[in-house]
């Protein structure tokens, strides 16, 4: 007999489930009715796109009513639904409920899915001649996307996660006695909840901006099919260029507000550490930006097509390659970013596939097709555009080849191992490939289109050179570098700085060209801030405690802190203050101290390093860093004494509890106890109402004394306590009660544990100038990207 639920939710998981239904077979309707809109000679060819529409706006509204309804179980805290039940808890916040719609994989899909729609229903306003072949690919991935989340299961084969399934129909919940109660809903009062390494500041903005880049790089694959489908190998650049330049910036923005929150969030002392998640990101991004440099190319010279698609169509695969990465569960054991292994690996390759060997085959089938390409000069501005974006492409292959060790040990069974030093060997392999592009920046500022006249090309570039290399010297005696690899990237570097600035000085009311020469000029200043940054950074918590760290903590880089204690570090002297606790956080306040002419200490300021304690997914260690100009002071903690199953420990052990009679001396820890007398306050002995206080000396092996008075009162019943403590000794005397026996005293001597903590505190100077570099290079992007969306139509 079936169970009938009472309190289950279930309008709004069968409409949002019905939503994704709707999206999936109008998506493939659309793809149909565009592909024969697109056929050539065909008189029904405007009606065919009429329908096309209608099923595209229906597929729209599909995508809608399922993002709607997720955000409904979220925001309600409906546990019935898994997905809810794994991403949200009682006391979250609004704004992290907010991050818990893509905090997993099936809603990260849906709002993927739902910036694809935003920019298909672009595109249909907006595409006109294009609209038909481009929205017959760009429909095709709609349909794939949507089928990640259907979580139908067809002979055996699981197609998709469906975000609204309940937990009581999940097969590792078959027959939980929990769902054999028909008000089982009542008896869950909370969820998992978020991800502690989500419930961040930049984790509302990180993942939503690099999925909007994600869904924009769609757009100018979908062109290029359509330009090699339909034999226009040139006038597919033009309309596909804003869109090119929209990918790179929002997937820039998501790689910058990703770099920050890694810096803001995770202890590992920088904004980039080469994870194999944010690799597969950066590659994509990397490939799109040749793509945009070699259709910069064809659309002046009409040359360079085949490279021109080849990487069109790899940075969007790629993007699809690196949702693998992060899905597939083949990262699980090296990424913080990875969802671990849903089962859904299988699907998304055959996504890769259909949409890596569709470009190959019309790219094969078109090659032959492809204009000639004229005799090239090496000296001309669009050879070097072209070699510029080879060595972003060999830098991206690099990077994903790396990245792929456990791909490949997946599917071939072998046993190659990643590097031992990941971030040494990503900053080796890269070094070559930053000093070109920097070299490269800096020369084609000075190139112009077609032939160009040696001797005004290098007076033109005289300067830059010599301002390089001024600037250069000062820097390499001034911060002691001497490593000649260094000193080459500083050159170059500088040298694209200074050719940069040079053209914004000069050509400042140009917009169209300061669109290029600002995001040169930010990756210029970001490669020398990288350099400054990251190889002067330097690491002040020496030990200086005296107390034995272990293997785990370095002396060299960890500074045990006891509460109260000052000691130096750096240019500081430091003191852990105490600690503070609010809700799931911990906050621990830590005084960088300096001394005045006086020799008196005075607070710099004030560090809050914290932890987030969660009990289901581990506890998580949080920065802080005091931000000055030119440099930011990070401290974190690397060992605090946390609580377990939400218990603090006790700081005071109870060592003995001892009757001592007036008079009598007796031995504490090798020391001599003496009780020389008790008073009571004006004589008057009222059991219910009394003061007591006990008059001691304690006596040390070296014959220190300390005089202790310890209270014992009672009010109204209510027995209260005033210790004596030995700080000296971590001792404290308590004057537990009086003895049966006259003139007999009961007394507990604790040991007191200091509270401590481990602390571990880097310098990074001019970090900031690589946070505005960034901004300014995702300017300069934002800059071409208007430009290029207001003449997106006309002449060339």
């Amino acid at each position: 007999m079936d169970i009938q639920y009472v309190g289950e939710h279930l309008f709004a998981g069968n409409a949002g489930r019905f939503g994704l239904v709707l999206a999936f077979f109008s998506a493939i309707f659309a793809a149909f009715a565009y592909l024969r809109a697109s056929t050539e000679g065909r008189s029904d060819s405007r009606q065919w796109r009429h329908w096309a529409r209608i099923a595209f706006r229906v597929h729209s509204l599909g995508v809608l009513i399922a993002s709607f309804f997720l955000f409904y179980i979220l925001l309600n805290r409906f546990y019935e639904y898994r997905y809810v039940w794994v991403h949200v808890e009682n006391d979250l916040g609004l704004g992290y409920m907010i991050s818990a719609f893509w905090a997993g994989q099936e809603g990260s899909f849906l709002f993927w899915t739902l910036c694809q729609v935003l920019f298909g229903n672009l595109l249909i306003r907006y595409a006109k001649t294009w609209e038909n072949p481009v929205m017959t690919i760009f429909s095709l991935s709609q349909m794939f996307m949507v089928s990640m989340m259907l979580g139908w299961r067809i002979f055996g084969i699981n197609i998709g996660m469906d975000p609204f399934v309940l937990l009581r129909q999940l097969p590792e919940y078959a027959g939980e006695a929990l769902f054999q109660n028909p008000h089982y809903v009542n008896l869950i009062v909370d969820g998992n909840g978020l991800n502690p390494l989500l419930r961040n500041f930049w984790m509302l903005s990180h993942p939503p901006i690099l999925f909007i880049g994600f869904a924009a790089m769609l757009v100018p694959y979908s062109y290029a099919l359509a330009g090699l489908w339909k034999g226009r190998f040139h006038d597919w650049i033009k309309p596909s260029l804003p869109w090119t330049l929209l990918g790179v910036l929002f997937l820039g923005a998501g790689l910058l507000l990703g770099g920050v929150w890694a810096y803001e969030s995770l202890t590992f002392g920088g904004f980039w550490a080469w994870d194999p998640v944010e690799n597969a990101s950066l590659v994509p991004w990397l490939v799109l930006v040749a793509a945009l440099h070699t259709m910069l190319v064809s659309s002046k010279k009409r040359n360079t097509y085949f490279p021109t698609f080849l990487f069109t169509i790899l940075a969007f695969v790629l993007v699809i390659y690196s949702t693998f990465l992060t899905r597939s569960g083949v990262l699980s054991g090296t990424s913080v970013h990875s969802f671990g292994n849903d089962g859904m690996g299988r699907q998304i390759l055959i996504y890769i596939f259909t949409f890596l060997v569709a470009g190959i085959i019309l790219l094969a089938k078109n090659y032959h097709k492809l204009p000639a390409k004229e005799s090239e000069e090496p000296f001309t501005r669009e050879f070097w555009l072209f070699i510029g974006a080879l060595v972003l492409v060999l830098s991206a292959f690099q990077i994903i080849f790396t990245t792929s060790i456990p791909v490949f040990n997946s599917i071939f069974g072998s046993n190659l191992a990643p590097p031992v030093d990941v971030v040494a060997h990503y900053n080796n392999w890269q070094l070559p490939f930053a000093i070109a592009m920097a070299l490269l920046i800096g020369v084609t500022h000075f190139i112009k289109w077609g032939q160009n006249d040696m001797k005004k090309f290098l007076r033109a570039m005289v300067l830059s050179l010599v301002l390089a290399a001024v600037a250069t010297i000062l820097m390499v005696v001034f911060y002691k570098i001497n490593v000649p690899a260094f000193v080459l990237y500083i050159f170059a570097a500088l040298f694209a700085f200074f050719s940069a600035l040079d053209l914004v000085l000069r050509f400042y009311r140009q917009y169209a060209t300061n669109g290029a020469v600002i995001s040169h000029l930010g990756v210029a200043l970001f490669l020398l801030a990288v350099m400054l940054t990251f190889s002067k950074k330097d690491t002040i918590s020496q030990n200086t405690s005296g107390f034995d760290l272990g293997a785990n903590f370095p002396a060299n880089e960890n500074l045990l802190l006891i509460q109260g204690e000052v000691l130096p570090m750096g240019e500081f002297h430091v003191t852990y203050v105490g600690k503070e606790r609010t809700g799931n956080h911990i906050v621990y306040q830590v005084d960088f101290l300096k001394k005045n002419k006086e020799g008196e200490f005075f607070k710099s300021f004030s560090s809050y390093p914290s932890v987030q304690l969660n009990e289901r997914m581990g506890n998580v260690y949080e920065p802080f860093a005091k931000v000055y100009l030119l440099r930011d002071i990070f401290t974190y903690v690397t060992f605090a004494d946390l609580p377990v199953d939400g218990h603090e420990h006790s700081e005071q052990t109870l060592l003995d509890e001892v009757e001592i009679a007036i008079n009598d001396t007796i031995s504490i820890l090798s020391h001599r106890l003496v009780l020389k007398g008790i008073d009571v306050p004006g004589g008057v002995v009222d059991p219910s109402n009394i003061s007591i206080t006990a008059n001691m000396d304690l006596i040390t092996q070296t014959g220190e004394r300390y005089e202790l008075n310890p209270v014992f009162t009672v009010r109204q019943g209510t027995m209260l306590y005033e210790d004596a403590e030995v700080r000296d000794l971590d001792l404290r005397f308590r004057f537990r009660e009086v003895s049966e026996k006259p003139m007999t005293i009961v007394l507990e001597i604790i040991e007191v544990r200091p509270d401590f903590i481990i602390i571990k505190t880097v310098i990074f100077p001019f970090i900031n100038l690589l946070w505005i570099s960034s901004l300014v290079m995702l300017v300069g992007f934002f800059i071409a990207f208007r430009h290029r969306w207001k003449h997106r139509e006309g002449k060339e």
